[in-house]
């Protein structure tokens, strides 16, 4: 190893003069607090400030003396100034010290060992840094963001592309068009997210199908028929979207949404994008984090230490909870599951602005336009009735049996009797059942048997309401 001040001069001041400007110009962005300053100032200051110690010291005197000696300061302190120059480019100014310290101690070591290494390890790393922190992320996302235009437009909407196989023309899960369906039949719309939608089962093994087979042997007349208008993260405002431009060519005489825990935070997120007419917001870290728990569920128990890091980053907006809708103070940023993490008196607005809106207005939108009824099912996650229950899931940001994750149903059995729409829980059925697993152990998703759960609960619940064309409400599944 060679000391640094034998090394060339861009070498000993590696941390200050070339890590520096690279976390500027790659992640940069203004300072908060400082009357929003731009960080590539730095870079002014930095190399003008190097250069000018150089020039003064080449011209020699005095004041090359001193010049000379302020820069054999600068070389000694270089890994410190640079992580703390580093820390304060990339992270917003800290309320405590505990984490800051971590960080600027973690790269000042770096950078220190870095700036001793013999020239081929040195060149390795910087090799490494190159591939490791530029090219495969980005690499990762472009894949990523290509993989998911295969199936879905990347609009607000994000519908899935039709298949020619299971989704038609209208991004229906639905093996025929709406000119498919008798005049005579029954038709029920279910609309929903991915756990409407299937996700990872085949289509007759898909909720609304296992539906629609439970009636066909219930020897209900019509026939009833089931078209699925679920897709993955689609919520009761998209739903609504996607009635009011498709629902009219199946002639429907019922339609089912069926809500799911993050229906909540989704709403507002999209009616947020719609309002600002933005894209499909595309969360490239979010996937990597999901991979990484699908395949080493042991990794979760890192995560609030890495989070408790990158919720610093300037590059995370601090005031995008402010941005959601005008006074609303929950969810914040991250809260996807916000309504089984807070007490029911804090989420209420969150819920009445959103989702009940939407769900009001799909009703007044399927009894005044298509003519048909509407009912609302609301099913339980594992987590909210069940700790053995996909206990491998690699989803974040509830805890299995916490303290309020049935406020969601609460909700509804204070507000059912006053809605224009029956609401039906599928929970006590869930916790009844003697079946396991429901749900697949590393991912929240139902199973085949969880599926089929829910399609007899829903057939009966809605038979016994009268609002299928059923001889018998007590049928059970076979």
């Amino acid at each position: 190893m060679t000391d640094s001040t034998q090394q060339s001069a861009w070498r000993a001041a590696f941390g200050t003069l070339v890590c520096v400007p690279l976390a500027v110009l790659l992640w940069g962005s203004h300072w908060d607090g400082a009357g929003g300053v731009d960080h590539r100032w730095l870079l002014l200051v930095l190399w003008g400030g190097w250069l000018g110690l150089m020039e003064a010291g080449r011209r020699g005197g005095r004041a090359g003396r001193g010049a000379d000696l302020l820069r054999a300061g600068w070389i000694r302190g270089d890994p410190w100034l640079a992580a703390l120059l580093i820390e304060s480019v990339l992270f917003r100014f800290p309320e405590s010290v505990g984490v800051p310290l971590v960080i600027v101690g973690v790269l000042g070591l770096g950078l220190l060992g870095l700036r001793r290494a013999s020239s081929p390890v040195f060149l390795a790393i910087v090799l490494a840094f190159v591939v490791f922190v530029l090219v495969i992320p980005r690499a990762f996302r472009a894949l990523m963001i290509a993989r998911v235009a295969e199936s879905y437009a990347l609009d607000v909407d994000h519908r899935p592309w039709p298949d020619g196989k299971e989704i038609n023309s209208d991004g229906a899960r639905f093996r025929g068009e709406g000119e498919d369906l008798a005049a005579e039949d029954f038709v029920i719309l279910f609309a929903g997210d991915s756990f409407t939608y299937g996700w990872n089962l085949p289509y007759e093994a898909a909720y609304p199908y296992q539906f629609e087979a439970l009636a066909q042997s219930a020897g209900c007349e019509p026939e009833v028929r089931v078209v699925n208008l679920g897709w993955t993260s689609s919520s009761p405002l998209l739903g609504l979207r996607l009635l009011r431009r498709v629902a009219y060519k199946y002639r429907p005489d019922l339609v089912v949404y069926s809500l799911d825990v993050t229906d909540f935070h989704d709403d507002l997120r999209y009616e947020r994008s719609l309002r600002e007419q933005k894209d499909f917001e595309f969360d490239s870290s979010a996937m990597a984090e999901r991979l990484l728990l699908t395949y080493w569920p042991s990794a979760r128990s890192a995560v609030p230490f890495v989070r408790a890091i990158t919720d610093r980053l300037r590059t995370v907006n601090r005031a995008e909870r402010e941005e959601w809708l005008a006074g609303l103070t929950v969810p914040g940023r991250l809260e996807r599951f916000f309504v089984t993490a807070r007490p029911l008196e804090e989420s209420r607005p969150a819920i009445e602005f959103g989702v009940m809106k939407n769900l009001a207005e799909m009703q007044a939108f399927s009894a005044g336009v298509l003519g048909s009824a509407m009912a609302v099912v609301i099913y339980p996650r594992a987590y909210q009735y069940s700790e053995r229950e996909a206990s491998q899931s690699w989803e974040l940001g509830y805890e299995a049996l916490g303290p309020y994750v049935r406020e969601p149903f609460r909700y509804f059995a204070q507000v059912e009797d006053s809605l224009p729409y029956p609401v039906l829980s599928i929970l006590p059925d869930f916790e009844a059942s003697e079946e396991f697993p429901l749900f697949y152990s590393r991912d929240p998703h139902w199973n085949p048997r969880g599926a089929r759960l829910a399609a007899r609960a829903v057939f009966r619940g809605l038979a016994s309401r009268g609002l299928l064309p059923c001889p018998d409400p007590s049928v059970s599944a076979p």
